[in-house]
């Protein structure tokens, strides 16, 4: 630009205005960048919360609800959003994997239902949930029992009972 004014003087103050506000531009985006990280050098970037479990803090993460103010969920450090509740999951066998999922008003599974978990939620990736359709067409990643037990979409009723019994053992129930 300096080049420029010299050669083209008529244009010389269209050339500084342009300058000054590269600089201004810069000076702002330096300060903007500056602020964001004060709090994770303030607070360092592992913060312990509750109950001795430590987790790592950014602030673009803070996520609570989504664009339909619905729950979200961070499993393994992922984001997922509760897309349906009260539902009841059903398999056909003990060895097959979910097959029905179906709405209930019941938050208990009836006596001839066999291989049925009853009050669940369904999880389902936050970034497929935020789009035109709202995460009508995207796959369930993850459910959630009554209890706050949250697995994996593709267990078996088998692998789901299991990994009950090892967590209840793990938290002393």
């Amino acid at each position: 630009m300096l080049i420029k004014m010299s050669i083209e003087p008529d244009e010389k103050g269209r050339y500084i205005k342009l300058i000054k506000h590269l600089l201004i531009a810069t000076i702002l985006i330096t300060l903007g960048m500056s602020i964001v990280n004060i709090p994770k050098f303030y607070f360092g970037s592992a913060v312990e919360i509750v109950d001795d479990q430590t987790s790592k803090l950014t602030i673009g993460d803070a996520v609570d609800k989504d664009c339909q103010n619905r729950e979200t969920v961070n499993v393994e450090g992922k984001i997922y959003v509760v897309t349906d509740t009260s539902m009841k999951l059903s398999a056909n066998d003990e060895e097959e994997k979910f097959t029905k999922i179906m709405h209930s008003s019941s938050t208990t599974v009836e006596v001839g239902e066999r291989y049925t978990i009853a009050n669940c939620s369904v999880l389902k990736s936050f970034s497929e949930c935020q789009g035109t359709f709202k995460g009508f067409f995207a796959e369930a990643k993850y459910y959630r029992d009554g209890d706050g037990l949250i697995f994996p979409a593709d267990y078996t009723y088998r692998q789901y009972i299991e990994y009950k019994e090892l967590t209840n053992k793990r938290n002393g129930g």
